[in-house]
């Protein structure tokens, strides 16, 4: 994909109303159940991305039916689980896809490579294929053990009781969760606490009971889900995405002025939904209304120290907003980011240092020395990284000259994030 160099313009005080995307944590689940499912199903309002798509394909790959209608996707289960593609499935740069189809994969009968880009090649799978192995999956690691690509060798799960370490990533735990209803008996996950991004995975155990799968929980760190079960085929509508929505409240927080976002849900699935009570921390005035929220800015913004391991993919937008809160901002307890689309620890730093703004990398997280950005001498550089390009957009609300290197890397969450940016008044057309 040809590297895009995007120029933002600033904004005065906004006022703007986004209607947002659907979530992209919440397609990829519906997209694999529906896959499991008794019988054909409709999903409404997904996320059309890179990420999304990248999951049906490798769906499509191992049998199933998926055809994008517009505002929708119909799915037809695989005949049988799975065909074996005569090449390997390859993933891309999609942590979520590959945690995730890892198990659904190991849950068929036959032999399977996933593959994807050097980036994905970093990004460790051995925690799920541990748990795996127990339920008789073997693995071949053709690189780097533990690390894409692998050959699965999938005979079906035996089912019995499994532990996982999800301390690195929820989606080791969501995945075996998501596949372990076609095990052969009863099956028994258990984990260490803490988990990394814990409510995704409250998210899967949700949406796996609208499905109808049954499932008790004999401990806070334990799910026992009776087997062999079948999703019920669905018609589910997916709910706005809180991640992207994100950014739209980050632009309110920055520029002091007001966003609402809809279709978003008090009652939302979304752990990054908690988000909202962040910037309320920071000074912001969050409102619900309707199917929607409105987020309006403060004067002046407040510095924070927070835990941010429930919801890391928000930390890129905080530290970006707390570069406005005059003082220092301390972000916990999130060294997993290391291993996402790039090291976004690092990452975030460079792009605050790009905006004269001081932020040590700690082994958790961040200290932020916000207060008064300046205008940047080189474009900010996005690192490949979705998250990246769009918390620094909103830098340029406030902060003249900046540019994002590397714009084009939204088509993995946001295809048409700068469209809806524009909406805002504050980035020209084709810039």
């Amino acid at each position: 994909m040809k590297r895009i160099t995007r120029k933002i313009e600033p904004a005065g005080r906004i006022d703007a109303g986004i209607s947002m995307p659907g979530s992209k944590s919440i397609t990829h689940r519906a997209i694999m159940m529906a896959s499991l499912a008794s019988g054909a199903s409709r999903i409404r309002n997904p996320l059309d991305a890179e990420d999304t798509r990248i999951t049906a394909l490798a769906l499509e790959q191992l049998g199933t039916g998926i055809v994008w209608q517009g505002d929708l996707i119909a799915v037809t289960p695989a005949k049988r689980r799975w065909l074996s593609p005569d090449k390997a499935i390859s993933l891309g740069n999609s942590g979520t896809s590959a945690r995730l189809l890892l198990p659904l994969v190991s849950a068929g009968i036959g032999t399977f490579m996933l593959d994807g880009t050097a980036r994905l090649r970093e990004r460790p799978l051995g925690p799920v294929a541990e748990a795996l192995e127990a339920l008789g999956t073997r693995f071949a690691w053709l690189g780097k053990r533990g690390f894409p690509p692998v050959e699965v060798y999938g005979a079906g799960f035996s089912g019995g009781e499994v532990s996982v370490d999800a301390s690195e990533s929820g989606q080791f735990l969501s995945g075996l969760l998501l596949a372990a209803p076609a095990a052969q008996r009863d099956v028994l996950v258990t984990w260490r606490e803490p988990v990394a991004s814990f409510p995704y995975v409250a998210m899967t155990l949700a949406m796996m009971e609208r499905a109808g799968i049954r499932l008790e929980r004999p401990r806070s760190n334990a799910v026992l889900i009776p087997a062999p079960q079948e999703y019920r085929a669905m018609d589910t509508t997916v709910e706005g995405d809180c991640s992207s929505a994100s950014y739209f409240w980050g632009a309110a927080a920055v520029t002091g002025g007001t966003v609402f976002t809809t279709p978003v849900s008090s009652n939302s699935l979304q752990g990054d939904c908690s988000f909202l009570g962040v910037l309320e921390r920071m000074g912001c005035q969050i409102g619900w209304e309707g199917e929607g929220v409105r987020v309006t800015g403060p004067a002046r913004l407040t510095p924070i120290d927070i835990d941010m391991n429930s919801m890391p993919d928000m930390v890129p937008t905080l530290a970006v907003v707390a570069a406005f809160a005059p003082g220092i901002s301390r972000i916990r307890n999130v060294s997993h980011l290391r291993i996402k689309e790039s090291d976004r620890i690092e990452s975030v730093a460079a792009g605050l240092e790009a905006l004269g703004i001081k932020a040590e990398q700690l082994p958790d997280g961040l200290r932020i020395h916000g207060g008064n950005p300046l205008p940047p001498k080189r474009p900010i550089f996005a690192f490949d990284d979705h998250r990246i390009a769009m918390a620094f957009a909103l830098s340029g609300l406030r902060v003249d000259g900046v540019e994002i290197e590397g714009a084009e890397s939204v088509a993995k969450s946001f295809p048409r994030f700068w469209e809806y940016f524009e909406r805002l008044g504050v980035c020209p057309p084709g810039a």
